[in-house]
């Protein structure tokens, strides 16, 4: 791949052969018009510029930043959206560099996990003689609450990040329940992974999609050697080893003040490039450029487009162009993960008074609640209650002060001894946000083999980026990857 100064050297020498359409009708004109001022639009704007190209980015929003959402609090800052950067972000990690901002540590290591099932309190240690426990063999000894996550790492075949791509795994393009069908999984171990598949749920993604984020994520978790602490009771890997610095990173770390300072910095090197509040509307375009329209009636012509919008999004855009039956149903077809997290402060630990595990997962509404370690064992903690999944879809059907209400009272509920202890903070549902309608890409069982591969290819002008456009990587350093392909792509037509 071409590093930065390949490809400014290469794309200079090409910039001015990007002539502009004709197109009178249009009220500004640039050599490339971007849609969403994410990490992947803005990365994408300063490769183009850096090569001499007209660059506009536009966005719906009143911010910058995308899934990059940083919310003031009268405890500190909270990240709600993108946050964890791991050691092999070198993209994130460069620009954090280049911009002058600091990492630290994330500090988010989980106390003690249980569970809340078939309304019965579970000790995960004791789950395997436990009378509500009716798998068999080896089934016996997973987690209830982890039992999905357990069976796609058993049986993940992918060695290479890109594997999940190649088709000789086209035949593993199915759901969690076809896998452990397959493999003889008991019909009470399927029903227990129901509650704890990754991503949108057991029959909803497909395993390669599974696969290509559990990969992507060893590759983190190798750079420096082996943690020194782990948890497997706990989801998603939440125990960060914060003494195990490698080049003075941690295998998680944060940015300083939140991680909105890096789209910040970003947007303020762009300067008037961006124009926030121009929702986009419709894309019309032909082989040689593209005339892009804001339903506030603002329109801007250019050579190419990119479009960094979540497909969940963009199908909502009206774009003409030549026959692409393939990116039309990408884009109308493919589906979008949620979370949902409510932030909270916990005055004192009620754990200690019930004497229940401080953390649980739930086969109920609420999904988990993580109670953050804050290394005294005293006093005010941190807490979140985590809901992905079906359960993310569910509370999605809730306006946000409904939603805010009904996890309070649930989680008061199961724990009566956190009553008056539970201070909010912040809430977010990324499905209901109508600038992003999902907190991540997905796709369904089958849609690797039916789109996937090709769906990153252009459609005529219109060159396509963002998050759910991943080919290697995931998270912030998926966007950036994404942002840096189009702007190859870009310089590689001109």
């Amino acid at each position: 791949m071409l590093n930065r100064r390949e490809l400014i050297a290469t794309g200079a020498a090409s910039a001015a052969a990007l002539a502009l359409p004709r197109m009178t009708y249009a009220a500004e004109r640039a050599d490339v018009v971007i849609v969403g001022a994410g990490l992947s639009g803005m990365h994408a704007a300063e490769m183009l510029i850096d090569l001499g190209l007209k660059v506009i980015v536009l966005d719906a929003n009143s911010r910058v930043g995308g899934r990059v959402q940083t919310v003031k609090t009268v405890d500190g800052p909270i990240d709600v959206g993108a946050s964890q950067i791991g050691r092999g972000y070198a993209r994130v990690l460069d620009a954090v560099q280049r911009y002058g901002l600091k990492l630290i540590p994330e500090d988010r290591d989980l106390l003690t996990f249980g569970g809340h099932f078939n309304d019965s309190w579970i000790d995960p240690k004791t789950w395997e003689s436990n009378p509500l426990n009716h798998t068999v063999g080896e089934e016996r000894r997973i987690s209830p609450f982890l039992m999905g996550q357990a069976v796609a790492a058993k049986f993940n075949p992918l060695k290479e990040v890109d594997d999940w791509l190649d088709p000789r795994f086209a035949d593993l393009d199915i759901s969690l329940r076809t896998l452990m069908q397959r493999n003889g999984y008991s019909a009470a171990a399927i029903e227990l992974a129901s509650h704890s598949a990754p991503g949108i749920g057991i029959d909803e993604t497909s395993m390669l999609r599974m696969w290509q984020e559990d990969t992507r994520g060893a590759v983190d978790r190798k750079i420096g050697g082996p943690q020194t602490r782990h948890d497997r009771q706990q989801p998603f890997g939440e125990v960060n080893d914060r003494g195990n610095l490698l080049g003075g990173l941690a295998t998680i770390n944060n940015i300083v003040g939140g991680t909105c300072q890096l789209p910040l910095a970003m947007a303020a090197k762009l300067g008037d490039v961006i124009r926030l509040g121009r929702k986009v509307g419709r894309i019309a375009m032909t082989d040689s450029g593209a005339t892009v329209t804001c339903t506030d009636g603002s329109s801007y012509a250019g050579r190419f487009v990119v479009s960094t919008l979540p497909f969940s999004v963009l199908r909502e855009v009206e774009i003409e162009g030549s026959a692409n039956p393939l990116a039309r149903q990408a884009i109308t077809t493919m589906p979008y993960a949620n979370t949902a997290r409510m932030y909270l402060t916990v005055d004192r630990p009620f754990w200690k008074e019930d004497g229940l595990p401080a953390s649980f997962s739930t086969d109920g509404p609420i999904g988990m609640f993580w109670a953050i370690d804050n290394h005294t064992g005293e006093g005010r903690h941190r807490a979140m209650v985590v809901m992905v999944g079906k359960v993310a879809q569910a509370i999605a059907r809730m306006d946000h002060e409904e939603a805010e209400a009904f996890v309070l009272s649930e989680l008061v509920r199961l724990r009566p001894a956190a009553k008056g202890l539970l201070r909010y903070q912040t809430y977010k549902d990324w499905l209901r946000d109508p600038l992003q309608r999902g907190c991540g890409f997905s796709l369904a069982p089958g849609q690797v083999n039916a789109f996937a591969r090709d769906m990153v290819k252009p459609w005529q002008v219109l060159h396509f980026a963002g998050e759910h456009t991943r080919r290697l990587d995931y998270g912030m350093e998926a966007a950036m990857e994404s942002g840096e392909r189009v702007a190859i792509e870009i310089a590689g037509r001109a």
